[in-house]
C-alpha cells in the first residue's frame, strides 16, 4: 500500500479531535477504493482485518484517501476525485439515536460554516442544497453521503464527504451527471488551500456536531442552513412533484408548495431535487 503524498498534520489534527471524540483513530491511504465501504465493512466483518484494526472496532474513525478509485454519492453516484484536487474522507462512530433526521443538512452546515463564515445578513458564497450537495457560487462543489450500518445495541454512522478544492488538471473531464451545474472548487474561495488545509478546518466542527446531535437534533442548525438554503423560494422538482422550495421542517424535510397551494413535505430517501430548468 503507498504511502500518502501530502502532509496531513495527523499528530496536530488528532490532539484536537481526541477531546470531542475520544478514542478516535485517524488514517490516511494514499488509494481506496470508496472510504465509506472501507469504513461499513470493518463493522460488517466478522475476522477481516482492515486497515490495521480489529473488525468490530467501534471506536470513532476519520479515514482519509487522497484518491478513491470507486467513489460514490448518493443514489449510487460515482463521484469524482483527483490526488491533491479533492479531499475525500469518512468518519465513521457509533451513535444511540432514535431520530436521524436532519443529520445531512447538519452536517453540511457545519462544513459550510467551517469554510465560509458569514455575519448576519451577509450572503454566503457556499450555499446547500437539499438533502446532502454544496455549492460554491451556484456550482456543484461537494457532496455528503450518511450511511450506518448495525453495531451492536447502537448504530455505526458512517459520514463520507467530497469536496472539490481544485480546478481540474489539464486534460482531465468532469462528469456531466455529476456536475451539470458546473464544476467548483474551494481555491475559488480561497487560493492558497489544500486538502490537508481543508481537513483541519472542518473535521474538528463535524466532531463538535456530532456531540451535540443526538441530543438536539436538526432544529438548532434549522436557522443556519436557512441562510444558506439553494432552493428556497426557487421553483424544484422533486421526483414527480413539482413547485416552490419553502425551506425545511425542523426535522429536515423539505417543504414544497404545489400550484394549488398545498404545502408538501419531502424526506431524503432516493428523492432528487432539482431546480426547475436545471
Amino acid at each position: 500500500m503507498s504511502e500518502p503524498h501530502q502532509d496531513w498534520q495527523i499528530e496536530a489534527l488528532w490532539k484536537q479531535l481526541n477531546p470531542l471524540l475520544p478514542g478516535i483513530g485517524i488514517e490516511v491511504l494514499a488509494l481506496c477504493d470508496s472510504t465509506n465501504t472501507a469504513l461499513l465493512e470493518r463493522v460488517r466483518s466478522e475476522t477481516a482485518q482492515s486497515y490495521g484494526r480489529r473488525s468490530h472496532d467501534q471506536q470513532p474513525c476519520l479515514l482519509v484517501a487522497e484518491q478513491q478509485s470507486q467513489g460514490r454519492g448518493r443514489m449510487g453516484r460515482a463521484w469524482l476525485s483527483s490526488p491533491g484536487g479533492s479531499l475525500t474522507f469518512s468518519l465513521g462512530l457509533a451513535l444511540d439515536m432514535k431520530d436521524w433526521s436532519g443529520l445531512s443538512l447538519a452536517v453540511g452546515c457545519a462544513i459550510a460554516e467551517a469554510l465560509d463564515p458569514i455575519e448576519d445578513g451577509e450572503a454566503p458564497r457556499l450555499q446547500l442544497k437539499w438533502p446532502n450537495d454544496l455549492w460554491l457560487d451556484g456550482r456543484k462543489l461537494g457532496g455528503i453521503l450518511i450511511e450506518t450500518v448495525p453495531a451492536g445495541s447502537q448504530r455505526m454512522v458512517v459520514i463520507g464527504v467530497g469536496l472539490n478544492v481544485h480546478a481540474l488538471a489539464a486534460g482531465e473531464a468532469y462528469q456531466p451527471s455529476q456536475f451539470g451545474s458546473g464544476f467548483a472548487a474551494l481555491d475559488e474561495l480561497q487560493p492558497d488551500l489544500s486538502a490537508p488545509v481543508v481537513l483541519a478546518r472542518i473535521a474538528p466542527a463535524l466532531a463538535e456536531l456530532l456531540g451535540t446531535f443526538p441530543r438536539s437534533g436538526f432544529a438548532p442548525w434549522a436557522p443556519a442552513y436557512a441562510r444558506r438554503d439553494l432552493t428556497l423560494g426557487r421553483a424544484v422538482t422533486a421526483g414527480a412533484l413539482d413547485g416552490v422550495s419553502r425551506g425545511v421542517s425542523a426535522s429536515g424535510e423539505l417543504l414544497i408548495e404545489t400550484a394549488a397551494g398545498a404545502v408538501q413535505a419531502v424526506t431524503g430517501g432516493e428523492i432528487s431535487l432539482r431546480l426547475s430548468g436545471n
